[in-house]
């Protein structure tokens, strides 16, 4: 579930244009700090990669480019990350579970709340700030309670390059 997580996040970048009105940013300083507080404890598993790594992952989607049609359109895809952070907490015990969604809840509200998908029961709900006059999506979380996931996306993401990606 939680690749499909992934792979739902950026395939529903481009329907995020729903926004209405800006609203608060979600904060890197709190991102960080909330994986800090629970990054050791058991059944929670965090995965962060910064500047440099994703500009290594870029550097090997430009290599792959040059032969692969799917190798740029990620590329184009990922041309705005600048960091990524993902908290999985699916085998953390249920009073832990319930105490870090309430922190996620806590730490989301008065976030522009872009899109939320229900499927067979399991809600996904995609949060960041649009800027209509740009047409960027920037610093972009995650959040499925019902897997036990937040993935953190920072960076400004262009949704009129991420539809001509996905639309070929």
């Amino acid at each position: 579930m939680k690749k499909a997580i992934i792979m739902l996040a950026v395939l529903l970048v481009p329907v995020m244009t729903f926004a209405v009105d800006p609203g608060g940013k979600i904060s890197k300083r709190k991102v960080s700090s909330f994986v800090s507080q629970y990054r050791n404890k058991q059944g929670v598993d965090v995965f962060e990669l910064g500047s440099l790594g994703t500009a290594f992952v870029k550097s090997i989607f430009s290599v792959s480019s040059v032969n692969d049609k799917d190798a740029r359109e990620a590329l184009t895809m990922l041309k705005g990350l600048k960091g990524l952070t993902i908290i999985s907490y699916e085998d953390a015990e249920p009073g832990l579970k319930k105490t870090i969604d309430g922190k996620l809840q806590k730490m989301l509200k008065g976030v522009d709340l872009l899109m939320e998908a229900k499927d067979e029961g399991e809600t996904v709900r995609f949060y960041g700030t649009y800027n209509d006059k740009t047409g960027k999506v920037s610093d972009v979380g995650i959040f499925a309670p019902t897997d036990g996931t937040f993935i953190f996306l920072v960076g400004s993401f262009n949704l009129d390059d991420i539809s001509k990606a996905m639309a070929k």
